[in-house]
């Protein structure tokens, strides 16, 4: 599925001229996005487990950023509020769940080829695209939460795990929302605790693979951690 989108944006092909400024000023998070009319709106705030899809485009072009479980860079072509990419790199790994792998289909597809716009809002600017085949997404120049969460230092171990996984931060953080996924995005696990230092989670009754621990504070704020379970 990767492989035609890149297709049918490569085959509407722009020429090069110059762009907003606004565009290479801000790392662009992803908020929402269909790639095309036929297919489904994503919204990020909704995928299960969490992810933090994002997009930074340099003043000469060049652009880099993540999916839903694979970085990526490459190189774009101007037009008028117009982007065409030229040449295109992801790190190619399965993301284990179906839809973070439905997603970052679309999502690559969205970013290979966009007509765009540069507007405000309350928080800060927002950069809404639309694809060749009637799809948009929007991205904002904020992450989903604008709070100091995601700077607390969070660690696991041992990874892999046999009965206990600890979780340790370098900041305490309270009421903190602990949830454990498997790879197809089932949850399996959810509890509430008060993080001080390091606290112990039981995993001895999961069976081995790998799975997602999803931590949430009270604001919404999330970061996620794989680990593997013995």
């Amino acid at each position: 599925m990767k492989q035609l989108y890149i297709l049918l944006a490569i085959l509407t092909f722009q020429t090069s001229v110059a762009q907003n400024p606004q565009l290479f000023e801000y790392t662009w998070y992803l908020y929402s996005m269909q790639p095309t009319d036929l297919d489904p709106v994503y919204m990020v705030s909704e995928i299960e487990p969490p992810i933090n899809p994002y997009l930074v485009i340099n003043e000469n072009l060049e652009f880099y950023g993540e999916g839903a479980c694979n970085s990526f860079n490459g190189l774009y072509e101007a037009g008028q509020n117009f982007l065409t990419i030229l040449n295109f790199t992801e790190t190619g790994e399965d993301c284990g769940i179906p839809e973070h792998n439905s997603f970052e289909d679309g999502y690559f597809y969205v970013i290979m080829e966009m007509s765009y716009s540069i507007t405000q809002d309350g928080s800060g600017y927002v950069l809404t695209t639309n694809t060749a085949l009637l799809g948009n997404a929007v991205f904002k120049s904020y992450p989903l939460s604008a709070s100091d969460f995601q700077k607390n230092k969070f660690q696991l171990y041992p990874n892999p795990a046999k009965d206990k996984l600890f979780l340790s931060t370098t900041s305490p953080v309270e009421n903190l929302k602990i949830k454990i996924f498997n790879i197809e995005g089932k949850l399996l696990s959810n509890q509430t605790l008060a993080l001080e230092k390091q606290t112990a989670i039981d995993v001895s009754n999961l069976s081995s693979g790998m799975y997602f621990l999803n931590i949430e504070d009270e604001n919404g704020n999330t970061v996620t951690k794989k680990f593997l379970k013995e």
